[in-house]
């Protein structure tokens, strides 16, 4: 039997999935950058809906407290969304870094081209 408590987190599951696909239908939030989230969205929901393969986990794995357990597993699940989020954020200062090289050999180009039809008046 579902207690209070896992019905409130189930709700709450399901209302971070909903609002994921509402980002993502909005277009604030990309598709590829969304799936972790969704991903924790669903974990979230059916632990919260059938807590007996937490119990037989953290036994099996030797946690005292299925608590302990639900904490390690959402600290591991936070450290890969970060570690997802900082190779995003190195890729994107990469690509940045190439794309302000790509402006300064333009901009060189631009104004030797004006340079020159300076000159040619």
């Amino acid at each position: 039997m579902l207690t209070h408590t896992s019905i409130i987190l189930a709700i709450l599951g399901l209302l971070l999935l909903i609002y994921i696909i509402r980002l993502v239908s909005s277009k604030r939030l990309l598709l590829s950058y969304s799936l972790l989230w969704v991903f924790l969205a669903v974990i979230i929901t059916l632990c919260a809906l059938f807590p007996t393969p937490i119990y037989w986990l953290a036994d099996e794995i030797g946690i005292a407290l299925p608590s302990n357990f639900i904490f390690i597993i959402g600290i591991i699940c936070l450290l890969v969304i970060c570690l997802s989020l900082s190779v995003i954020a190195s890729k994107q200062t990469a690509y940045s870094k190439t794309l302000v090289q790509e402006v300064a050999l333009l901009r060189k180009e631009v104004d030797a081209i004006k340079a020159e039809q300076q000159n040619i008046r």
